[in-house]
């Protein structure tokens, strides 16, 4: 195991689990906790909300970043050499930021 990664994305990557794991229990209660599937007036609710906008970014973010650095941890691992680290980290870090983007950009959109 690779032990250069240091503390912070270790922890993080943590946090981040725990996160998800309550931001994935309220998203699933909040969809499926009613007696059947969400009616668009729900969901317009929902979405032109400022909260649940906010919500649904953070759990965005904080997925994106876990599935990510996880990615990153197992590079890691396999002590690959340092121009396709380069190149990888590179990727992720597009991947993140276009998939946020492109989140932000679908959340943003929706006109009830």
């Amino acid at each position: 195991m690779n032990t250069r990664t240091g503390l912070w994305p270790w922890l993080l990557q943590r946090l981040s689990g725990l996160f998800l794991s309550a931001g994935v229990l309220i998203h699933f209660l909040t969809l499926h906790g009613s007696s059947g599937p969400p009616s668009y007036a729900e969901v317009a609710s929902r979405l032109t909300s400022p909260g649940w906008i906010s919500f649904y970014l953070i759990l965005l973010a904080i997925l994106i970043y876990h599935g990510l650095n996880g990615l990153w941890a197992i590079s890691l691992d396999f002590n690959t050499p340092s121009p396709f680290r380069k190149g990888f980290k590179l990727t992720l870090y597009l991947i993140g930021m276009g998939t946020f983007l492109a989140g932000l950009m679908i959340l943003n959109s929706f006109k009830p």
